[in-house]
């Protein structure tokens, strides 16, 4: 591992507050068994599961006598605090890269997590099976790696999107009904295949086949829900999924990144009844390629719903259907044109019947 990783976790904990000081002594404590003051890799793997364990606890032993300090330890708490990065592994040798220059495939880059990365030895010998010439590979400290830090700076953004999607489906299971709540117990014991009160991955990936969620079935959006990265998900994250899968929460149609935040919608699809959404980094790129025989109209979600909310709940009214309790996130029981339009805001992804009452919604949308 390189030098520079371990210094600047420590720099970190030397300019850290005292709760974060004494959170980081938690941490090693916590790893730290039999409190002999050093950590093995059995303690490590105690904590933490997957193959990656050997190779990060190879990377971390800096002085290679089978054992980690505090210092070393200082690495994995600051990752866990997405202040350090947690590398790459090679994808010509399965090396562990932590902390070390590499090079990456920037035609890959928009098919992230399935990315494709070369430590330099192996850049150098040439050594890869890959469908891209190294010709398209960048260095992820050149200063050409325009494309790279896009990248990182699109899954720093998401991150902090995450963070707000959790606190909105917490606040929304909070006040749910106690139908709700149990319909959320029961989704967590489908997935808990074998009831040890965690989801690991492997039970993650079965359960989104066997419910057809194909485009949730990622490890990178298993990690995305795993707030605390032990490699499982509790009950609390497993509520952020119940609420992105029923909220019908879009995938981008381009890169296919799982969109936490803010999305934009192709107008003429919907007007035909289909879906073709943009994350917020694709969108502004222009890299993807959707026309409609050279015509394009994109709107963000927000003026999306705006525009298109009275003409829904009109054309619900006029076909006599409202949504039943059963597709509401939040089931009300009033049957008050307020309600019922917040039910539509809440379920807008479900009211596929209605698109064909508002043919005309291309021509009314307007946006500043």
């Amino acid at each position: 591992m390189a030098d520079g990783i371990r210094r600047i976790a420590r720099a970190y904990y030397e300019r850290a507050s005292e709760e974060e000081k004494n959170e980081a002594k938690q941490y090693f404590s916590e790893l730290d068994k039999n409190g002999d003051g050093k950590i093995k890799v059995t303690e490590l793997k105690s904590r933490y599961s997957g193959t990656l364990v050997d190779n990060y606890f190879k990377k971390l032993d800096s002085d290679g006598d089978g054992v980690l300090g505090f210092s070393d330890v200082l690495v994995l708490f600051y990752i866990k605090k997405d202040k350090v990065g947690v590398g790459i592994v090679c994808d010509g040798c399965d090396e562990l890269t932590f902390g070390d220059p590499y090079f990456s495939c920037v035609l890959c880059l928009p098919k992230h997590p399935q990315t494709y990365d070369l430590c330099c030895d192996c850049y150098g010998r040439g050594k890869l099976e890959h469908c891209h010439p190294l010709t398209n590979f960048m260095h992820n400290q050149n200063h050409h790696g325009r494309m790279l830090k896009q990248h990182q700076e699109k899954t720093t953004q998401a991150t902090g999107e995450m963070e707000e999607l959790r606190k909105i489906a917490t606040m929304i299971y909070k006040s749910a009904s106690a139908d709700v709540k149990a319909s959320a117990h029961d989704f967590f014991r489908f997935m808990d295949k074998d009831g040890d009160q965690r989801v690991n991955i492997s039970e993650f990936l079965s359960s989104m086949s066997q419910q057809g969620h194909e485009q949730l079935q990622t490890r990178r959006m298993f990690q995305e829900l795993d707030r605390d990265g032990d490699g499982a998900l509790d009950f609390s994250e497993v509520v952020t999924l119940y609420y992105i899968i029923k909220s019908c929460r879009p995938t981008c149609n381009w890169c296919k990144d799982f969109i936490p935040g803010i999305f934009f919608s192709c107008v003429l699809c919907f007007k035909v009844g289909r879906s073709y959404d943009l994350c917020r980094s694709c969108y502004l790129s222009n890299d993807a390629n959707h026309s409609h025989n050279g015509a394009t109209q994109f709107l963000d979600n927000f003026a999306f719903l705006q525009n298109i909310r009275e003409y829904l709940i009109e054309a619900r009214y006029q076909q006599g259907n409202e949504l039943s309790q059963s597709q509401a996130i939040v089931p009300r029981t009033g049957k008050s044109k307020i309600d019922v339009a917040a039910t539509i805001v809440n379920t807008i992804c479900q009211i596929t019947n209605a698109v064909c009452s508002v043919v005309s919604i291309a021509g009314k949308c307007t946006i500043m």
